[in-house]
């Protein structure tokens, strides 16, 4: 793996985040679907990595302008796992890289989640919202938190991404029933047996966020969400991923991409 730095002064920055870019070798790839679960041998990131933190990630090949932001799936020793849903050219084209291959990896970025002094966590994830989750459920449950997950899925093809996950407890549910229960996760959050104390954690579309918002409004407990939007940069400078908070418009990849449930403004 070879760094490359991307010091304040080059254009690449805003005040208090820059990454480097570490061309790194794939040492692992598998498909689950319409996933793919890949291994990339970055010491670098993993050594700094936080649960929630994501890397922007170049496609191979060339004729793709813009990195793609990649939420950190797992961090275990030199090993960086990213979770990859093949929906257009780019995102097809990482999905189908090789072990040997080379990326081209930034990070990692953007805040995590908290993740000290719990006792219990429950964690929410819709489709590809469900890949920080994994990184989250190691670090808790390495200090004893008692973890349960709850993922929704279209169908049974995209299901088949919980064959890339290890959580003990956890529930599934479809859109069209084929696999778990039927019905959206949300569905699944009065069902879900955890105590008071939990704090909640989730990711997935803006219509899932909403709803797990709602929910623990209504049950009085903590969240956070890590939020999806389109980037660019990935270290702030272009503004293209604004979203509406209580505190005001802030920048998914740099403020966020973790902001605290009841910030969110889902209106």
């Amino acid at each position: 793996m070879t760094p490359s730095a991307r010091r304040p002064g080059d254009g690449h920055e805003h005040p208090g985040q820059w990454a480097e870019t570490s061309r790194c070798r794939v040492a692992g790839a598998r498909r689950f679907g319409a996933f793919t679960a890949l291994e990339v041998l970055a010491p670098a990131i993993t050594r700094e990595a936080r649960p929630g933190q994501f890397v922007m990630v170049t496609v191979p090949g060339g004729g793709f302008l813009l990195r793609r932001p990649l939420s950190i799936f797992t961090a275990r020793g030199d090993r960086l796992g990213l979770l990859v849903e093949a929906r257009g050219p780019g995102s097809e084209r990482l999905a189908a890289v090789g072990v040997g291959e080379a990326l081209e990896v930034a990070g990692p970025l953007g805040s995590a989640f908290p993740a000290a002094d719990l006792r219990s966590a429950l964690l929410v994830g819709g489709g590809i919202g469900c890949a920080p989750l994994q990184f989250l459920a190691d670090a808790l449950g390495a200090t004893g938190v008692v973890v349960t997950a709850a993922f929704g899925f279209r169908d049974a093809r995209q299901a088949r991404a919980t064959g890339a996950f290890d959580i003990a407890r956890l529930w599934v549910t479809t859109e069209d029933g084929s696999v778990g229960r039927r019905g959206m996760v949300t569905d699944l959050l009065a069902a879900v047996d955890v105590p008071p104390s939990t704090t909640v954690f989730c990711c997935g579309p803006a219509a899932m966020i909403a709803a797990v918002q709602r929910w623990t409004a209504t049950e009085g407990l903590r969240g956070y969400a890590s939020l999806e939007a389109h980037m660019a940069c990935g270290v702030g400078a272009c503004h293209g991923c604004v979203v509406a908070t209580t505190r005001g418009a802030l920048r998914v990849c740099s403020e966020g991409p973790v902001f605290p449930l009841d910030e969110v403004v889902t209106g």
